[in-house]
């Protein structure tokens, strides 16, 4: 889940996780207000910005900093790129848990840290409301809450997990702000891929990943990439492109389920500052590019990418701090031949080290044993260092297998990958991640402590490498949730998850090469 962090890098870009949202919608007469016919109807915008936000316990300053963002852009760029939100707030009990521990942590002669805890105040009325509005063009940052505030809908506390409640929003905006394509933003708290958090809600429900939201006011209940990727496509609309504004969702599980129903992806694969990316920004580069949706994207990633390092400049004051952000972008149409590729590359992972000598297990062994690990707790790996140095380490038998998939991946499925400019003078840039396992179990970090979820549904806890306990079931299975992911069935990764005997480093961030 996303993490707060040192509360100054939190103030201006803390190394905060932000993730996808959906809000809420319980029935069409609530939710989804009747539009009069006989009003009349603005000229067809070049886009429609589709914002999708929570507070997540924890995020609703920022999140209001990023809205303001929408207020601030260029009232001519905002004729040419409409804007719809919605927006729940935290519970309200939350926005008080959120105002009592970050106000232990500021520094009191600090103005800035001060005014940002004390406006988490100003919601207490709002917690759990949801808040339906337009930002149109003629309407100032200083009239934001005001605009919020006088559109709230639904009922207090309505879950936003379902899918339903995206699928009614998406057409809502395209009701109300009609464009020629649609931009879906998701604001929140980010998790990336977990199996163990898509646990199917019916014993025949098919795959779903990791959260991309959890309603705080519904003991956590969240969107599935499953029932994500169905809201998108059940829309009325197609969306053109969708932007997680969220840490770790940059998966490669995540992306082939969401490829289908859109053109771009744009996702990060490390952790998104609290700052998020900036809305301005957003405006401004698609009303620039009007006809060309991929530059607006490759243009705004740069741009948020650039600012969080300016942001961590300014406060490292000169000392040699590591940063972990990055923004891609993703040409959606190409997904599938970067999977095809990719599934030569596990053939023949899986046949030399089945059929090959020990020395080539050996080397592959080596490679796991130190696989660049992006997320401290759960198994993440970044997956072109993986394979980069799988064939570092046998050029023979990789050799013949990578190019075509690196081809395939930079110069066609990629359309921007921006690291940190402290990532990549340090050479830990990253790409897209995937999930490592051993023998069909991976391997969690909680506190400290290690858990291992076996392929067939049972978790033990171990310490010292030996389990303390008997195993216990964790609700699902490897083939009934990872088998049955789009990226699976394309790639056949799950087959290596279970045939790999090396366990995979659970320390963050080590590089691939250190073999």
């Amino acid at each position: 889940m996303r993490k707060l962090h040192e509360l100054t890098w939190m103030l201006a870009a803390t190394l905060v996780c932000g993730a996808s949202v959906f809000t809420s919608c319980s029935s069409d007469s609530d939710d989804n207000p009747v539009i009069n016919p006989d009003e009349p109807q603005q000229q067809l915008a070049d886009y429609t910005i589709i914002f999708y936000g929570h507070g997540g316990s924890n995020l609703d300053a920022f999140l209001m900093d990023n809205i303001a963002q929408f207020f601030k852009a260029d009232a001519d760029h905002r004729r040419n790129v409409s804007i719809c939100a919605q927006y729940k707030f935290s519970t309200l009990e939350n926005l008080q848990n959120s105002y009592r521990d970050l106000k232990t942590e500021i520094d009191p002669n600090d103005p800035a840290q001060v005014a940002l805890v004390e406006r988490i105040k100003d919601f207490y009325p709002y917690g759990g409301k949801t808040s339906r509005f337009t930002v149109d063009p003629t309407v100032a940052e200083t009239d934001m809450m005001a605009t919020i505030t006088a559109h709230f809908i639904g009922p207090d506390n309505a879950d936003i997990s379902r899918t339903d409640s995206l699928t009614r929003f998406i057409d809502w905006a395209a009701r109300v702000r009609p464009a020629r394509r649609y931009i879906l933003v998701l604001s929140d708290h980010g998790d990336g891929y977990l199996p163990t958090e898509e646990i199917p809600v019916a014993a025949a429900a098919p795959s779903q990943t990791r959260s991309v939201i959890k309603d705080d006011g519904h003991n956590r209940a969240h969107f599935t990439a499953k029932s994500l990727t169905e809201a998108i496509r059940q829309a009325s609309v197609h969306v053109s492109a969708v932007y997680c504004d969220a840490c770790l969702m940059n998966a490669a599980e995540y992306q082939f389920e969401l490829a289908p129903v859109t053109d771009y992806l744009v996702l990060s694969t490390f952790l998104v500052p609290s700052a998020g990316g900036n809305y301005t920004e957003l405006v401004d580069a698609l009303s620039d590019n009007p006809d060309d949706p991929g530059q607006a994207l490759t243009r705004f990633a740069r741009f948020c990418v650039d600012a969080w390092d300016k942001d961590a400049e300014k406060e490292d004051k000169g000392e040699d701090v590591p940063h972990y952000h990055d923004m891609s972008v993703y040409r959606s149409a190409e997904a599938d031949a970067f999977g095809a590729e990719l599934k030569k590359f596990v053939d023949r992972l899986v046949d030399v080290y089945q059929n090959g000598t020990d020395y080539a297990r050996t080397r592959i062994d080596s490679i796991t044993a130190n696989a660049y690990r992006v997320d401290d707790e759960q198994p993440t790996y970044d997956l072109m260092n993986y394979i980069i140095g799988l064939t570092a380490a046998l050029p023979d038998d990789f050799g013949p297998v990578i190019e075509g998939l690196a081809d395939q991946a930079y110069n066609h499925y990629f359309a921007l990958q921006q690291s940190s400019k402290w990532l990549e003078e340090n050479g830990h840039t990253v790409s897209l991640s995937v999930m490592l396992g051993c023998q069909g179990h991976f391997t969690t970090v909680e506190n400290g402590l290690h858990f291992r979820y076996d392929a067939d549904g049972l978790v033990y806890l171990f310490a010292d490498g030996q389990p303390t306990s008997d195993g216990l079931p964790w609700g699902s299975t490897l083939d009934a949730t990872y088998g049955q992911l789009r990226f699976d069935r394309l790639t056949g990764w799950s087959r290596w998850l279970k045939l790999n005997r090396q366990e995979p480093n659970t320390k963050c961030y080590t590089e691939y090469y250190e073999y």
